[in-house]
């Protein structure tokens, strides 16, 4: 190997080191014992439904199925929340999940909770 090379391997396994300790510092993380959390859904006739609860889960959907608010697990996606189901072939409605105001890509399954989070659940149609 030339100089340049052995240069450029040794910054790129440099950058790869800090980008993994950044995602290592900041990553959340499981949060054992008691936690207060307050989950909200939306409705499809505009209506919200709160409840708060204080929970061992760790994840949301461990929490919600402690209080039977989430129907069957779907290849990851719930389609019934608080018993009332979407429908994406027919409407195009699906659940939006948020964890303390902001919109989530990660899953009930495993999204990790803590105390005082809040998650709303929004019956929504369309994209």
């Amino acid at each position: 190997m030339n100089k340049k090379t052995m240069i450029a391997a040794a910054a790129f396994l440099v950058l790869v080191a800090l980008v993994l300790g950044v995602w290592l510092l900041t990553r959340p993380q499981e949060q054992i014992g008691a936690k207060t959390i307050t989950v909200t859904i939306a409705h499809s006739d505009g209506t919200d439904q709160s409840y708060t609860w204080t929970t061992t889960a760790t994840t949301l959907a461990e929490a919600m199925n402690e209080k039977g608010l989430l129907g069957e697990d779907v290849d990851g996606m719930y389609l019934t929340v608080d018993g009332e189901t979407t429908d994406f072939a027919a409407n195009q409605s699906w659940w939006c999940l948020y964890k303390n105001d902001e919109s989530t890509m990660e899953g009930a399954n495993t999204l990790l909770i803590a105390d005082g989070d809040h998650f709303r659940w929004e019956y929504t149609i369309g994209f």
